[in-house]
């Protein structure tokens, strides 16, 4: 595994389990505790469950509980994330199945609701986001007037430098 930037703590262990890179007895221990809780957020244990069951496990203080938690959800990442992306997509499955049995049975009108489901699970009616803000040119800009006969004099006499093009002299 290639490094880029400064290592961080968890380094040694992407590179244990991405290229079987070798671990200190002390590694593994914490590899293990990483594992174990890892494997209790994917069983479904909420953060506290969690903690209090590495607590009775390992015998722990609280900050290094909540280490462990921590570091192994940045090593293997977060399960509520990729739970709720992989219930979206088993949503948008049986939606989709529905309609087709739907379709099938020849009820259109709830095919037609099976499929709009479906499709607002994927994000397919939301707009487009733009670059441009069309409400940023409706911002009314500061203007200042002047009813100093002065101040319009000194305008109307304002030299303004130009260059001067004859017709023959176009670089093209």
């Amino acid at each position: 595994m290639k490094q880029l930037g400064k290592p961080d703590k968890l380094d040694k262990f992407r590179a244990h389990l991405i290229d079987g890179a070798e671990l200190r007895p002390d590694e593994l221990t914490t590899l293990a505790r990483y594992r174990k809780a890892h494997s209790l957020l994917c069983l479904g244990f909420g953060r506290n469950q969690v903690l209090s069951t590495l607590e009775k496990e390992f015998e722990l203080s609280q900050p290094q509980l909540y280490a462990i938690v921590r570091e192994s959800i940045a090593l293997y990442g977060s399960i509520e994330e990729v739970d709720k992306k992989g219930q979206r997509v088993i949503s948008h499955e049986n939606y989709k199945l529905l309609a087709n049995l739907a379709r099938k049975n020849g009820d259109i009108g709830a095919a037609i609701r099976a499929q709009e489901n479906a499709d607002k699970l994927l994000g397919l009616f939301e707009a487009e986001k733009t670059a441009i803000d069309p409400k940023a040119f409706l911002i009314p800009m500061p203007m200042s007037f002047s009813t100093d006969p002065a101040v319009l004099r000194e305008q109307e006499t304002q030299d303004i430098d130009f260059e001067e093009v004859k017709e023959g002299d176009d670089e093209q």
